[in-house]
């Protein structure tokens, strides 16, 4: 398991920052902190996540080039 806190100073900022993640992934574990320096949110990822956001991305794409 992977753990990941993310700190923002406003709950905008978290939001934009933690939305990043989710595509890689990451799943939000628990509620949203307050602290004096702002908000933060944990996430959590497991490596069988990792496997099935890595299948899921496209291949790349060959090229072919033609010889005439």
């Amino acid at each position: 398991m992977e753990y990941n806190i993310i700190v923002a100073p406003n709950l905008e900022l978290l939001a934009k920052e933690v939305g990043g993640f989710i595509p890689m992934g990451w799943k939000l574990k628990g509620a949203i902190l307050e602290h004096t320096d702002g908000f933060a949110q944990q996430l959590v990822r497991s490596p069988r996540d990792i496997i099935k956001v890595q299948a899921k991305s496209p291949a790349p794409k060959k090229r072919l080039r033609w010889i005439e």
